[in-house]
């Protein structure tokens, strides 16, 4: 048996007691250890503690968040009593704002962290931001797909609602996918007009400003961290098998009145199918489609820092493959962060970084394989696929075929960079200038060739080359200036001047029937057809910004905001807006009246108003455009280039702007171990960009213009709570919960029924009062079942009942309502629980969704006479009754939907990790490692009836859809090392 040295010299007890200056009673909770030992105790209630302690004496070590940590040598001493001090360092934790940085205890704003030092190893830059209040992210589960990122809603009808991403202060221009994780040293999201004004006409659907890492040790420190994994099909959407199908077919005959002995079937099914099915072959569409999924990534970076120069250097590589057969993606970026003081008053840098992403291949298709026949025949003999697996019929195409034909190549590449200078004015404290040029380059391509099928009679080639390329640059002019006056007055002033220029082109080249084939999409001019399309725009920007914080007492705190933007996508009359805000704070814990009430540790109030905007249009889209089109006069006459009238243009086009009000508390309880913050928002959109119909005798069809109002208010609340803190075990908890509700306010202003209300636009499914996603629809009531005597005409026993909401006895469009929203769950919320036992680490996270639909029409009967397979849902027969599933002769004459739930609650990750102890790392002369289990996605609780409720779509078709992607279940392994 192993015996530490400790256990085996003399022992004494060593006892204390640990009080703050503002507390001489005691302060409990105190960690106490002896350090290089596991020995340890925490302090009682009245602050006292006991211990056991060689005679050779030792270090305590006292430590408790919110406070300096302590070491104390023991000596010959038996009672050590200590005032511990409060950390103030940490307490004013410093967040980045925009244009600068601010001490968290004295924003004003609306700002949520994503809390990377709390996540794994292996997240990715979107995962992260999974669980932040008022932020919804929805995953494809797809490699090399961002997903969609909502912050406290949707604001606009017809344009973008996606965030403004912010790298390093400057506006980024790429995806995502372009950053690797591992190179972030924070991520803030902006959400409130206060905080995000500064960002002006891009800002009304927030801001997410992502701070890369820098060096923090004067000795140079490299770490390496790298994970493999494999993941599986989470969930599977059912598909009928070879007896259902069957079963299917015969139950179909006999409720259209036609011969079904089973003993017959390879009569009522195609000769394919027929022979496959006396052979004994089947196969499973989701099986033909499938490869293993993997992952796999090494990062790689280099830090340091001198009196003079600061570097962080990174490399990075991941390779994924998906579910899906061909669905890739491979990853290598690269970064430099360099910085350097040539002077006492200069300072200047670099941030850059490329990213070069792969997604070559064409995946297979969802769509195929969700309708291709289970008695089907996917290849030939000689292992090339066929073009329809039952050619008797071609009702579905090979799900594979496409992907096997097909060379691919799909490159991503990202060049973004931002050169800055910095002064320090030596004839003024306080006051400095710095200046950022950042220069962005993006290419992309997509090659694709589609080789002879040798099967087929008909010349099958095809090819394209796509081409794309953007150039940006930023140029910005930023002033601040600090002043502290007395010890009651602090104030700082920004003053920002800039410019942006975005321009772009890209060039497609097609070809058509190829006679050699051998250079595939290198010599598009081999095609006996041939295409080639272009086009280019540019856009330019300039903004004036000023915001001023000021600071009473250093407890109430103001936040003013003004930033003026114009942009050349706007009509003549309206290049430029100008977008105040405005906030207040009061820290009531630093008042007079609150110093007795011990156990409020933190209680702050915050209260702001303000407008953002949104460009949401693309280039010229306020100008009068027109378009060319060829035309042939007389018969067997050469065709023609003219030019006609497309787009009406509209003078007095304006920007979406978001006036938000935000009312928020944020707190800390018992010495910190409760904290969190609680808001109320309240924001209306209006102005919106919309391309409204007109008659057509003006020569046009439609016109931009704005109009509308769209509402949205909820509810945010994050919640930490240090649960257990015992020297040996530890374990914290983090609670998020957003709500919030979005409806139209107004449209057109229109009343044409002459009913005193505004009308509704059913065309476009925008109805006031209700969300922007809403769906209108009959009322589902049942199945119409045999012996009913209330079925109208068109109807028969099997077919959907809905409500006659109206009463008038007649089934019509009168009869519709909403029947409720998706796109945007109403309730969201996030739990994660973090555990620690000397130096092992558990973290379980958990997430929801509640209070959306989708339409999930797969229900409906897809042709069952063909060799078309669907989802095995069940379906009514005149035996087995349902009310809740059509019969296969249903044939939807009220057209109506089906809808399914997409309310989810899954356990998203699981991590299970080791830090080796400093004993070791110190015989190891390593600074740190980790080696880390992580599971992803390992549950899901729903009532979806499709793959995923997450990534599930609107299914408005029952003849499938590509949008069938499953969730990967992940399980990966990693490892961390620094030295």
């Amino acid at each position: 048996m192993a015996t530490s040295n400790t256990s085996l010299a003399q022992q004494r007890t060593v006892t204390g007691t640990v009080t703050t200056e503002d507390n001489p009673l005691g302060l409990p909770g105190v960690n106490v250890l002896l350090k290089g030992t596991a020995t340890g105790s925490v302090t009682d209630i009245d602050g006292k503690y006991t211990l056991d302690a060689p005679e050779t004496g030792g270090v305590l070590v006292f430590s408790m968040i919110g406070f300096q940590s302590v070491e104390e040598e023991i000596g010959n001493r038996s009672e050590i009593n200590l005032v511990m001090v409060e950390d103030i360092a940490g307490l004013e934790e410093v967040v980045v704002v925009g244009y600068g940085t601010q001490v968290k205890r004295n924003v004003t704003g609306s700002i949520a962290s994503a809390d990377l030092t709390r996540s794994n190893d292996d997240v990715t830059v979107t995962e992260a931001m999974v669980g932040v209040p008022g932020v919804q992210f929805t995953e494809t589960g797809r490699p090399g797909q961002v997903g969609n990122i909502l912050i406290r809603g949707q604001n606009s009808l017809s344009g973008s609602n996606s965030p403004l991403i912010v790298l390093d202060g400057i506006i980024f221009s790429g995806n995502l996918n372009d950053i690797s994780p591992r190179d972030i040293q924070s991520m803030e999201i902006l959400k409130d007009a206060s905080s995000t004004a500064i960002y002006g006409s891009r800002a009304a659907n927030g801001v997410i400003l992502i701070t890369s890492k820098a060096g923090t040790s004067e000795t140079p420190v490299i770490s390496i961290n790298t994970y493999t994994g494999v993941s599986e099909w989470g969930s599977e959407l059912k598909l009928l098998s070879p007896e259902r199908y069957i079963q299917r077919r015969l139950d179909w005959r006999t409720q259209s009145g036609l011969p079904a002995d089973p003993a017959s079937i390879g009569n009522y099914i195609s000769a394919t199918e027929a022979a496959n099915l006396e052979n004994g072959v089947s196969l499973d569409g989701w099986d033909e489609i499938s490869q293993q999924g993997r992952t796999s990534s090494l990062d790689l970076n280099i830090s340091g820092k001198s009196k003079s120069t600061n570097y962080f250097l990174s490399a990075s590589i991941s390779d994924d493959e998906g579910l899906i057969y061909n669905d890739n993606q491979k990853r290598s970026t690269f970064r430099a962060n360099i910085s350097t003081t040539i002077k006492p008053w200069l300072q200047i840098g670099t941030n850059t970084m490329f990213s070069h992403r792969d997604l070559s291949g064409i995946s297979a298709s969802l769509n195929d394989a969700y309708r291709v026949s289970p008695l089907g025949t996917m290849y030939y003999e000689d292992g090339s696929p066929t073009q329809f697996p039952v050619p008797d019929e071609q009702a579905a195409g090979n799900p594979m075929r496409t992907s096997l034909l097909s060379d691919n190549n799909e490159i991503r590449e990202n060049l973004f960079s931002n050169f800055f200078a910095k002064l320090d004015a030596p004839f003024l404290e306080g006051l400095s200038y710095r200046v950022n040029f950042s220069p962005s380059f993006q290419w992309n391509h997509d090659y694709n060739f589609v080789r002879q099928d040798k099967n087929v009679s008909f010349n099958s080639t095809s090819a394209r080359k796509a081409n794309e390329r953007q150039y940006n640059w930023v140029l910005e002019n930023i002033l601040t200036y600090n002043k502290s006056i007395g010890e009651d007055h602090n104030f700082d002033v920004t003053l920002l001047f800039g410019r942006n220029h975005v321009e772009a082109e890209s060039t497609l080249a097609t070809g058509e029937q190829f006679n050699v084939d051998v250079l595939g999409y290198n010599n598009l001019g081999l095609g006996e057809i041939q295409r080639i399309s272009s086009s280019a725009f540019s856009v330019d920007m300039i903004s004036y910004m000023a915001r001023v914080n000021y600071q009473f007492k250093n407890r109430y705190l103001l936040t003013l905001t003004a930033r003026k933007d114009g942009s050349s996508v706007f009509s003549v009359n309206n290049k430029y807006a100008t977008f105040p805000s405005g906030s207040i704070a009061w820290i009531l814990t630093d008042e007079g009246f609150m110093k007795n009430m011990e156990r409020v540790d933190m209680l702050k109030l915050r209260v702001s108003y303000g407008s953002v905007g949104n460009q949401a249009i693309e280039p010229y889209q306020s100008l009068t455009l027109s378009s060319t089109a060829r035309y042939v006069y007389g018969d067997g006459g050469a065709s023609s280039l003219g030019v006609i009238t497309s787009t009406l243009g509209n003078d007095d086009l304006t920007w979406e702007t978001t006036t938000t009000a935000n009312l928020a508390m944020d707190f800390e309880f018992f010495q910190r171990r409760i904290s969190g913050t609680f808001e109320f928002y309240n924001s209306n959109t209006e102005d919106l960009l919309v391309r409204r119909n007109i008659p057509v005798m003006n020569g046009y069809t439609s016109i931009l213009t704005n109009v509308g109002d769209v509402n949205n208010r909820g509810i945010e609340l994050s919640l930490t709570t240090d649960n257990i803190r015992k020297p040996k075990f530890n374990w914290s908890t983090d609670f998020t919960f957003s709500y919030n509700q979005n409806k139209i306010v107004h449209l057109f202003n229109t009343d044409l029924d002459e009913d005193g209300q505004e009308d509704d636009n059913i065309a476009n499914s925008w109805f006031i009062g209700q969300p922007i996603n809403s769906y209108y629809d009959y009322v589902f009531d049942g199945i119409y079942q045999v012996g009913d005597d209330d079925i109208p005409a068109g109807s028969q026993p099997g077919f959907v009942r809905v409500k006659d909401l109206n009463g008038d006895g007649v089934l019509n469009p009168d009869d519709r309502t909403v029947v409720g929203s998706g796109n945007i769950p109403k309730y969201q919320f996030g739990l994660r629980n973090n555990f620690n036992y000397n130096n092992f680490s558990l973290s379980i996270f958990i997430n929801a969704m509640q209070g959306w639909i989708a339409p999930f029409n797969l229900i409906n009967p897809l042709v069952p006479g063909r060799s078309l397979n669907q989802i095995d849902a069940g379906w009514w027969t005149a035996e087995n009754q349902l009310n809740t599933r059509p019969s296969l002769l249903y044939t939807n004459p009220l057209n109506t939907s089906w809808y399914s739930s997409r309310d989810f609650v899954r356990l998203r990750d699981v991590t299970f990790s080791y830090d080796l102890n400093q004993t070791a790392l110190d015989k190891l002369k390593l600074n740190g490692v980790k080696v880390y289990v992580t599971g992803k996605n390992l549950a899901t609780l729903t009532d979806w009836l499709g793959t995923d409720p997450e990534n599930g779509g609107a299914y408005t078709s029952s003849q499938g859809n590509n949008n069938l992607y499953p969730m990967p279940k992940t399980f990966l392994v990693g490892l961390n090392v620094s030295f």
